[in-house]
């Protein structure tokens, strides 16, 4: 079992990061299911206004224009998958709920007890479901998201659940957004000997809109920006990351992404690229890994609103 335990410990370190891994785990926590956020650079706390809400802030339900649902694929280091849906539903004219899951899966690891050839293999499955409520509080919008956690390592399997709570406001008519979420207060129950630390983090972040140009003749949008900007902070490695981000949109069609992270280990730029059409919604997104990491990643994100 002492093998396969350090089997699992240096998959962690490479898929996630090394400070990560040796103080916390279910570290999938940490990385953002859609393409739009990893673009940017994960600096979404402010900004979030759909279906994926539910993980970044959960405020931003209440902010969103339409009903939604999301589907989201990406490929990470070390030959890690993960596969994610969202949906947003609206509760009233103040209130909307979300609906999600995430699944992350490592493929197969060789199970070794000794030097020679492999004892078989065995998988590393982290699973997040749960349901997430926003409302609109004056010129506050606040939410509250619940998940349901599964951790399941060759034979054993852990339980447990987390809490996020978070605040967004709009500011200057809207030309300005701040943000901020308490994510993954919880506890997860024993996992062969002792639970896994959560990697609990709070964010805090500001969303510019600085420039929109319109056409004379119909005052439609021709060009949209945005500039994101978000600290996030996680107590369980006492790590503080800053997150930046910007996104150009072409006639309400076409987005041009990019952002960077610092203060990680395995990622800093990123960039990505939207179509909208008639309520679909495709996103890319392409982070480049730092040396020494296989990669780069690839977040794919479908979306539908009604």
């Amino acid at each position: 079992m002492l093998m396969r335990t350090l089997i699992f410990a240096l998959f962690l370190c490479l898929a996630i990061g090394p400070a990560t891994a040796q103080k916390s785990g279910l570290s999938f926590l940490r990385i953002g299911p859609n393409a739009e956020a990893g673009a940017m650079g994960d600096a979404q706390v402010a900004h979030t206004a759909d279906a994926y809400s539910t993980f970044w802030n959960p405020a931003g339900l209440a902010a969103a224009e339409r009903n939604s649902a999301s589907l989201s694929y990406y490929a990470w280091v070390l030959d890690t998958h993960t596969y994610s849906a969202a949906a947003r539903f609206r509760m009233g004219s103040r209130g909307a709920i979300g609906l999600f899951a995430t699944a992350m899966g490592s493929g197969d690891l060789e199970a070794r007890t000794g030097p020679g050839e492999p004892d078989g293999t065995f998988g590393v499955e982290f699973v997040s479901a749960g349901a997430s409520y926003a409302r609109q509080v004056g010129p506050i919008r606040a939410g509250v998201t619940a998940k349901h956690l599964t951790e399941r390592i060759f034979t054993r399997t852990a339980y447990g659940y987390a809490v996020d709570v978070g605040l967004q406001l709009d500011l200057l008519g809207g030309d300005v957004g701040a943000g901020a979420v308490l994510q993954n207060v919880g506890k997860m129950s024993e996992l062969d000997e002792e639970a896994t630390n959560l990697p609990r983090a709070a964010r805090f972040g500001v969303a510019v809109y600085p420039l929109d140009v319109l056409l004379s003749d119909d005052d439609a949008i021709l060009l949209r920006t945005l500039l994101t900007a978000e600290v996030a902070h996680f107590f369980e490695t006492d790590e503080t990351r800053v997150h930046v981000g910007a996104a150009a949109e072409l006639l309400d069609t076409i987005v041009l992404r990019g952002g960077y992270v610092t203060n990680d280990a395995l990622r800093g730029l990123s960039l990505g690229l939207g179509f909208r059409y008639d309520g679909v919604v495709f996103d890319y997104a392409f982070v480049p890994f730092a040396s020494g990491f296989e990669g780069p990643g690839h977040l794919l994100t479908m979306s539908y609103g009604w």
